[in-house]
């Protein structure tokens, strides 16, 4: 069972807000040392899809009341038409498409950090170890991890959360699958690379002038939400 704890502080003006720390959770599609993109946006977004039990994921709501949705693995479904389930199981699917065997019985929900805040500074997920160093490789799915989430109240009194630190308590390794550049053939009874094909230089390579580097927002490390103001929230 995944553990909850809340870490109230320091109030600044009228905003209330917490550090929420998810213990002993299981991750699925973590993007938390580069950001990706947001669905159907140009935006991009720290993200990670989070499993927890029953007896967690009630907390969550009813004590904590964080402003999420949960979905029990194979059973609840997505509420925009065509309506499917949101993480099926392997009976649910067709042979070798995704699924969520690993978290059958638990619940998931997605929580996520911009790759900007509204200053235009640019945000990063801190990503560690159980000693705290820093932990470089990608994430796999279902590697157990603890979450510290930010935390602030909304008007509605619910607390709205994005991702601030994942520590990587047991690592499975990332595996990772190009349906555009492999091949599952029945008929051979293999899967293998595709080899792409590479256009060939008809005349000799010829230094080119780079076009101009568009300006970026300096890159900033990650702000400690013990010491923070309204101004500093990256929503």
């Amino acid at each position: 069972m995944a553990t909850v704890i809340v870490k109230e502080l320091p109030k600044s003006g009228t905003l209330d807000a917490v550090n929420l720390y998810i213990k002993d959770a299981v991750v699925f599609y973590p993007s938390v040392h580069e950001p990706k993109l947001k669905y159907n946006s140009t935006d991009k977004e720290f993200s990670a899809t989070v499993f927890v039990d029953e007896e967690t994921k009630d907390k969550l709501l009813d004590e904590v009341m964080v402003n999420k949705s949960f979905f029990l693995v194979g059973k609840d479904k997505t509420s925009r038409p065509p309506r499917k389930i949101k993480f099926p199981l392997s009976s649910q699917v067709e042979e070798g498409k995704v699924n969520y065997d690993l978290v059958e019985g638990m619940y998931g929900f997605n929580v996520a950090k911009p790759e900007f805040s509204k200053k235009g500074n640019r945000m990063t997920v801190n990503v560690i170890d159980k000693d705290g160093n820093a932990f470089t490789e990608n994430v796999g799915n279902g590697s157990k991890v603890n979450l510290k989430l930010f935390g602030y109240k909304n008007q509605d009194n619910q607390l709205v959360v994005t991702l601030d630190t994942m520590q990587v308590i047991e690592h499975v390794p990332y595996e990772q699958k190009g349906a555009a550049d492999s091949v599952v053939d029945d008929v051979l009874g293999v899967s293998y690379q595709v080899k792409k094909a590479e256009p060939v230089d008809q005349e000799a390579p010829q230094e080119q002038a780079k076009p101009a580097a568009k300006p970026q927002a300096k890159a900033e490390p990650v702000p400690s939400y013990d010491d923070f103001d309204e101004e500093s929230l990256p929503f």
